[in-house]
């Protein structure tokens, strides 16, 4: 069985992304990560095992700002902070918090199941962010959440 190395709130983002209308994920040349080859897979794959890391996954990995073991990109629309590696962190450490997670690895079906059971608790996580653009995250993963539950469930 194949298995990924997944951020939380990256398994998060793809199933939102999904929701929002991408099928199918292109390379971002400019970061030069692994995001769009992990999302298909997701997104084609419901048994594929994600095993959970709040540290540099699959994603990270390749990416040009990934370096000594964490990221070292930078961001300034989150007050309060500037480092994308601590941001980051912080927000995989709430999720596998509030939904209860380990560190085990999880079905890709299964993980969305999961947090689509509870949903509303998106709204916890990204504490630092816009209302509005919390509600627009909510929205698409329940969109995606909902369709990728019902092409893999019948």
């Amino acid at each position: 069985m194949e298995t990924i190395t997944i951020k939380p709130h990256h398994f998060l983002d793809v199933i939102k992304l999904y929701g929002s209308g991408i099928e199918v994920f292109v390379p971002d040349e400019k970061m030069g990560h692994n995001f769009y080859q992990i999302a298909n897979q997701i997104i084609q794959n419901p048994y594929l095992q994600c095993q959970l890391t709040i540290t540099g996954d699959d994603i990270c990995l390749p990416c040009r700002y990934y370096q000594h073991h964490q990221c070292q990109d930078i961001m300034t629309h989150i007050s309060n902070f500037s480092s994308k590696n601590q941001y980051n962190q912080l927000l995989d450490q709430r999720i596998m918090k509030l939904y209860q997670l380990t560190h085990q690895s999880y079905q890709a079906l299964e993980l969305c199941e999961i947090f689509y059971l509870h949903h509303e608790w998106i709204e916890r996580i990204w504490l630092e962010e816009d209302e509005q653009a919390v509600q627009k995250r909510h929205d698409f993963f329940v969109k995606g959440a909902c369709l990728y539950i019902k092409k893999y469930k019948t």
